[in-house]
């Protein structure tokens, strides 16, 4: 059999199912040590390589044609392939290239037997991305896309219109419900309050700059900068928008409500970042957290003509930083922050999920998606136009702001509001 990987060997009179396949499927760091080439060598050692393209060389080529998407995008690849090399390894067929009617069982098997965490059918967009994951790996050996099979085509299509076809978003978190959850982050107290200062700015940031988690995670202190008329300025280096790196600058306006300032969220994390760098970290941070409020602006906002910013160092601690440190750390129970390690987007859903049970909000369904689509939609509840919207989020199509119109404000520029019934 040519699959490549063997994700785990069946014992006798197996049958397979969604379930026991999810248990024996390659687990992250495993799929992260295997490099794209080794899946790939059953392919290469049967192909006739062009003269000047050895076995070696072809897996450095591999190795850049990797590169041409994002990392999370690679990790999903990587175990959405394993999954399915599972699924062909139980049933005894070739996982690579796979016949069409094999890629069109391994769906009919998942909409039968498949659940996701929640106990719901698998909606039509995660199958979506499995069948991307097979599509790419076929694409780097040199074969066609199974998509492109009349065969999966028309079995991909028959389950949208059966099985979990519904596109399921998540919910967005609205300024108001914004307002409750901030209000009731601790960030007074050591060591919560190191918890505290640090998931305020990120989801104040998150939510003012329309952040796609990845983005904030990825953030250096270097990539934010205070600015007099602006509030700040925030480099994003590579986003899913912009995988070529150029980068592009957003900029947080200064908040006419203190608690929800991110410019203000923003200066208290850059202050208790030196304080907790300092040779006595644990008392640094205790008196700094004492001293802070969400009554006042601590940012700009909050000085007078008596005591003006120093623009030329406007925040003498992000000057003695230095400029390639994570800007958001992980912080141990203790309040202790990682010097040189970043955050994962999975910080930033467990931030929001574990502040929005604390303000008694459904916590269940909010994610680090929730931070950028209630963005969207308190600017379509205003009634801001697709176009003001997309210079904020980057989105790329006015046809994707229109979803969370659908979704989340139906009502909102409908004509059903005034025909007078």
């Amino acid at each position: 059999m040519s699959s490549g990987v063997v994700a785990f060997e069946p014992g006798e009179g197996d049958e397979w199912s969604l379930e026991d396949s999810a248990a024996a499927q390659w687990a992250p760091a495993e799929a992260a040590q295997v490099p794209a080439e080794a899946a790939l060598a059953t392919a290469a050692q049967a192909a006739v390589l062009p003269a000047g393209v050895t076995a070696a060389r072809l897996g450095r080529i591999r190795l850049l044609q990797a590169e041409a998407i994002s990392e999370g995008t690679r990790r999903m690849y990587q175990r959405e392939w394993g999954r399915f090399v599972a699924f062909c390894t139980d049933v005894g067929a070739d996982s690579l290239p796979a016949h069409p009617l094999t890629v069109a069982a391994y769906f009919e098997a998942a909409a039968a037997d498949g659940q996701d965490d929640a106990g719901t059918p698998y909606a039509s967009n995660t199958f979506n991305g499995w069948l991307a994951a097979i599509d790419k790996w076929h694409e780097l050996a040199g074969y066609d896309k199974p998509s492109k099979s009349a065969e999966v085509a028309t079995t991909m299509a028959g389950l949208r219109r059966t099985n979990g076809g519904e596109l399921r978003r998540m919910p967005a978190l609205l300024l108001e419900e914004l307002r409750a959850l901030v209000g009731t982050i601790d960030m007074r107290t050591f060591p919560r309050g190191v918890h505290g200062v640090r998931d305020t700015a990120l989801i104040l940031m998150g939510f003012a700059g329309a952040f796609r988690r990845s983005e904030l995670a990825a953030l250096n202190i270097g990539d934010v900068t205070l600015h007099e008329t602006d509030g700040l300025h925030v480099r994003v280096r590579r986003s899913k928008t912009d995988q070529h790196a150029r980068g592009r600058t957003k900029a947080l306006p200064y908040g006419a409500v203190p608690a929800t300032c991110p410019v203000c969220a923003f200066t208290r994390w850059i202050l208790l970042t030196e304080a907790l760098s300092s040779a006595r970290p644990r008392m640094a941070a205790m008196k700094l957290l004492a001293t802070f409020t969400t009554d006042e602006h601590v940012c700009a906002r909050g000085h007078t003509d008596d005591n003006p910013v120093d623009w030329s160092d406007p925040l003498p601690a992000w000057r003695r930083l230095p400029k390639r440190m994570p800007l958001f750390r992980p912080i141990s129970t203790a309040g202790k922050i990682f010097r040189d390690s970043p955050i994962s987007g999975q910080v930033v859903q467990d931030a929001i999920v574990r502040h929005a049970l604390n303000a008694g909000l459904d916590a269940k369904h909010y994610g680090g998606h929730s931070l950028r689509a209630g963005f969207v939609t308190s600017a379509l509840k205003k009634g801001l136009s697709p176009h003001q919207i997309m210079r904020q989020s980057w989105h790329t199509t006015e046809r994707m702001i229109e979803v969370y119109g659908r979704e989340d404000t139906p009502l909102d520029n409908n004509a059903v509001t005034e025909i007078g019934l």
